[in-house]
């Protein structure tokens, strides 16, 4: 696992890891460039959780060291049922480069996991997603 250089700034030793937790609880561990406050990456590509544990270890350090920017686990409800959710891009994150700047001013419905993946299943069902939520 290598840390990248900053898309943003051009920073490189300012690029920490850092964590997001999701309103559903998922954690989400990402490249963040602390000289701008902007994800390193873009568009954001969130690390796989055994590739941080093995990274982390060669400094004795652990996924929870890890600092979390944001923690939304108890906010969203999802709106069909009440159970915890997560924010849903109506516009889906696969298409954003085709919807161009508008994406982020496409509606984000709250949905929990199971609702969410039963929208795509119905809306979306070609879609090849990268989110391994949505996979099971």
């Amino acid at each position: 696992m290598k840390t990248p250089v900053c898309s943003h700034c051009g920073s490189y030793d300012e690029v920490k890891l850092r964590t997001n937790i999701n309103s559903n609880g998922n954690y989400l561990i990402g490249w963040y460039c602390t000289s701008c406050n902007h994800w390193a990456e873009n568009p954001i590509k969130w690390l796989k959780y055994p590739e941080v544990s093995v990274y982390l270890e060669n400094w004795g350090k652990s996924i929870i060291d890890i600092p979390i920017l944001e923690d939304r686990s108890k906010e969203n409800p999802c709106m069909i049922c009440g159970e915890p959710g997560e924010r849903h891009h109506l516009a889906p994150q696969a298409y954003k480069e085709e919807f161009g700047e508008e994406w982020d001013t496409w509606p984000i419905l709250n949905l929990c996991k199971y609702h969410h993946t039963k929208w795509h299943k119905i809306i979306t069902p070609s879609l090849v997603t990268h989110d391994t939520r949505d996979q099971e």
